[in-house]
């Protein structure tokens, strides 16, 4: 899914810092980090089909350089906006021992609208279309300890590059790349209580064959850690990512071209007592390094179908 930290690529091209390299081809990270919330290590115990609906909305005023500092005279205005469709199927199966075995296909339709100053004028540039799809064929889930609420996850995800891409353009919403994500999660969560999440995935990317350019292997890392009073789950949220390696093009590695980011914020969820859920949240963006800085909204839902 589309992230915040495109416009490096399109300050290079442009030729506005060639001292900032770029991070991240069209700042287009395989995954939204930050997006996961309630549902770390959280599948349905019941096979079935389910439906999660995340409507996403940015805003950034901030550009920063790989150091995390602002770049004067910018003048940033970025708004993005995303709707994902995540389907799930929770089979009637145990394999490995496991308490849950589900499969996950997510579609994000993206809208993004940027603008800003360079010493030639000011730069301004708009996409939409379909992200690349993420596809997990196997999720397991265990839960584990007396009362079973100790819950771990583990998956192989794929990211497809079946999304909207036209090369040449200074700005897509699809990486036009394949992508292999392990994820796992681990989660402590009481039915009334204290209520904890994290879920690490790495993202090995290939190249993009149209462009040469090649993402540097990715991490992110999502968070929550809520408390459950009845239907009510107040939490906090958040995410950090990074890269373990700089950006190469034409297998030439570009200096200082690793994206790194950490975002927390408030969050609220009511389950209601069919066993649908909805969510909503705000995260800040507090360390944001060759990326755009702001605010994140999300609303979610989750229902069976």
């Amino acid at each position: 899914m589309f992230e915040k930290n495109y416009l490096k690529y399109l300050l290079a091209a442009s030729a506005m810092l060639p001292a900032i390299s770029q991070a991240a081809e069209h700042g287009n990270s395989t995954y939204a980090p930050g997006s996961a919330q309630y549902f770390i290590a959280d599948f349905p115990p019941q096979p079935g089909n389910y439906l999660q609906l995340l409507s996403f909305y940015s805003e950034s005023k901030q550009l920063n350089d790989h150091k995390g500092d602002e770049i004067k005279g910018t003048d940033l205005d970025l708004s993005v906006f995303a709707q994902t469709l995540r389907f799930i199927t929770v089979w009637d199966s145990h394999l490995f021992g496991a308490d849950v075995v589900s499969s996950e296909l997510i579609g994000t339709f993206v809208n993004v609208d940027n603008s800003f100053n360079t010493p030639y004028g000011r730069l301004s540039d708009k996409d939409n279309g379909l992200a690349d799809v993420i596809f997990g064929p196997l999720i397991f889930q265990w839960n584990l300890g007396e009362k079973k609420n100790w819950q771990t996850v583990a998956a192989l995800n794929f990211a497809l590059p079946i999304g909207s891409y036209s090369n040449g353009a200074t700005l897509n919403v699809s990486n036009n790349r394949f992508a292999i994500q392990p994820v796992f999660g681990l989660r402590y969560k009481n039915e009334n209580g204290l209520d904890i999440g994290v879920s690490p995935r790495v993202s090995f990317n290939w190249e993009n064959e149209d462009t040469n350019y090649k993402t540097g292997t990715e991490f992110f890392l999502d968070y929550m850690a809520g408390y459950k009073v009845g239907q009510w789950e107040p939490a906090i949220v958040g995410y950090y990512s990074t890269q373990f390696e700089n950006d190469k093009q034409n297998d030439v590695e570009i200096a200082n071209s690793k994206t790194e980011g950490f975002a927390i914020g408030p969050a609220i969820q009511y389950q209601f007592k069919n066993g649908a859920l909805i969510s909503a949240s705000w995260q800040k963006d507090i360390v944001a390094k060759n990326k755009s800085k702001g605010d994140g909204f999300y609303l979610s839902a989750a229902i069976k179908y």
